[in-house]
Formats: structure tokens, sequence, C-alpha cells
């Protein structure tokens, strides 16, 4: 760990992590950002905030603190206290705990039922999420990049490859803009669950199932959303989420990928969530079939840019930057 100073309220709750690479080693700030997590990982958000702060010479930082998730009660409790505490997100262990220790959540997060972000307001710490929010934002800018004919995300039909806690955010956003929506899992049960949930808010705009009807549901898809963990990092990353992953039968998951796309709208639009340095296979196969396709970066920019306005908006309101200003500089960051 960094061996940094740990104002008194936090000794024996948190220490200052050692990634990612550029988090500051101290608290010695006017006011700061803090993001608990179980243990030492890479964090982009984090970067990108620091690098708004620095150069609109805001006396803020952001730091990645470790703890255990056990505590989280007295960790919260002594963010309530700490008056140079402003808000963070919510990192690995800590997602599901910080919710039960926080004075409100914002009605998306509760019916997301989960949050990422926290911002403390007039002594009360605030839950949200910024997800599915960044999700849309990002699709509704490539809309404009590629002037889309039928950008409305109310007359649009979507299909969402997934049904786990980031799917749960992009599903509810999107159910609330008025899309049609159909969630399908390889644990079909999850995918009903979730439809349930969404249509007890938003009436019956969601249906849900299992991968045995991937191939029926795409071809009726103005939008396909991977948010499953096939063309993620790890031993799926080199599968397509349009057809059923197994290890060791990558080709008969790719041959049928390819005759599922064949099947698509000549202007689906495939996105796939999953941040790489490659582009996965549902994508470069969408892509090289001629098909629109947008990766995670947008949504990673935008859950950035929404988080950051929501914990420090007087900020940038008494700093005259604008959202579309700050979506600059977060895109930007390095």
């Amino acid at each position: 760990m960094n061996t940094g100073v740990i104002p008194a309220q936090y000794g024996g709750l948190l220490t200052i992590a050692k990634m990612p690479r550029n988090n500051p080693k101290d608290f010695v700030f006017g006011r700061y950002d803090l993001t608990p997590v179980d243990h030492d990982y890479s964090g982009q958000f984090q970067i990108k905030a620091n690098y708004v702060f620095r150069t609109l010479g805001m006396d803020v930082g952001f730091l990645m603190v470790i703890g255990d998730p056990k505590k989280a009660e007295m960790i919260y409790d002594a963010f309530r206290h700490d008056s140079k505490y402003v808000g963070g997100g919510t990192g690995s262990g800590f997602k599901n705990r910080a919710p039960e220790f926080l004075d409100e959540i914002d009605p998306l997060a509760r019916q997301i039922g989960a949050i990422n972000v926290v911002a403390k307001k007039g002594g009360r710490l605030i839950g949200y999420n910024t997800d599915g929010i960044g999700f849309v934002r990002g699709l509704e800018e490539f809309f404009k990049t590629i002037s889309y004919s039928r950008a409305d995300l109310s007359q649009l039909n979507v299909l969402i490859l997934g049904a786990g806690g980031t799917a749960d955010a992009i599903a509810f956003t999107l159910a609330e803009r008025g899309s049609k929506i159909v969630i399908l899992n390889r644990t079909e049960d999850k995918a009903l669950k979730l439809a349930e949930r969404i249509n007890a808010v938003y009436g019956q705009v969601v249906i849900g199932g299992g991968e045995g009807e991937i191939s029926q549901r795409a071809s009726e898809a103005d939008v396909i959303i991977n948010a499953s963990t096939k063309g993620a990092e790890g031993v799926f990353k080199n599968y397509s989420a349009f057809a059923k992953a197994e290890e060791g039968k990558l080709e008969e998951n790719l041959t049928l990928s390819a005759e599922v796309i064949r099947s698509l709208k000549t202007d689906a639009i495939v996105c796939d969530i999953n941040l790489r340095q490659d582009e996965s296979p549902t994508l470069t196969q969408s892509r090289i079939a001629g098909h629109f396709v947008l990766d995670g970066t947008s949504m990673n920019l935008h859950q950035a840019v929404e988080a950051l306005w929501i914990i420090h908006h007087d900020d940038f309101v008494r700093l005259s930057v604008s959202k579309e200003k700050l979506a600059e500089l977060v895109a930007s960051a390095s």
C-alpha cells in the first residue's frame, strides 16, 4: 500500500490503494472524492476525475482507497462526518453493501437495485447509478455521428444479451425512455426476473428469455447490446455474444454467430459494453458484415461525466463549465 498519511477518522478503516496509476499518495486536498474497494485494481474513472480537477484548478483529489466491506457501515459513517469528503464511487466489494448505509437512493438507482456513485449533499449521502445513463448518452451521440434515421429511443426495438448488473442499469434506463426491450440470458430465469422488475415500473415493455431465442430476436432488433461476459477478458474473450459459448467450441460459436448476423436488419446497430484493448468478436463480425458498431468507450466516458456532474455540479456552475465542456475534458483525460 501507499504510505501516505491517513486522516484520523479513517485509521483502521482505509489505506490508500497503489492502483490505478497516479493515484494520489495522500489526502492533502481541500476536498476529496473517495472510492472504497476491497483490493487493488486499475480504474479509469479516478484518472479522468483527477485530470479534470487539475485542468480546472480545483483543489480536489480523487482517491481509490482499500477497505474491508464488512466495515462498510463504519466507513460510510466516517464519510458522512468528514467535512472534506464530497462523494465518490463504489468499487469492488462495496457496490452491493453501500446502499443500506446511505441516507437516500436516487429513484432510478433504487429501481435498478444498485449504485455506482455517492454524492454528499447537505451532509447526507445519496446513491446514484450512472451506468445506464452513460450508455444511453453514448448511444444518442453515436446516432448523431452516423445520422441514424431512427434515433428516437421510444421507437426502437432493443435486444440486450446478458442480465447482470450493468444490463439492469441499461435496461431500466432504456425502458424509462420508452424503448421496447428483449433481454436474453444464459440463465433464462435471471432474464425473466429482470423483465418482471422493469415491467412492474414501466408496464409491459420488456420480454425476457433464454439464449435459444437469440436468432429470432436478433433479426427483429434495431439495436443489439452485448452486456454478457462473452467477449470480456477471461475464458470467453474470443467468443461472440450472438451464439452459445462453451469452452473448446470457439469455431462453432463464431460460425453460428455469423449466421445470426446475416439475419440482422441492414441498419441494425451492434453494441458491446465490454472494455478491451482490441475489438470484440461480436463487433468485428458485425462490422465486417456492414453494420454500425459501438464499443464500451462511449459508455465509460458518459458514465464518468454524469458521475462528476452529480458530485461537483455546483463547482462546475461556479466555473462556468457546461456538461458538454466537461465531456470534452473527460474525453481528453490522460
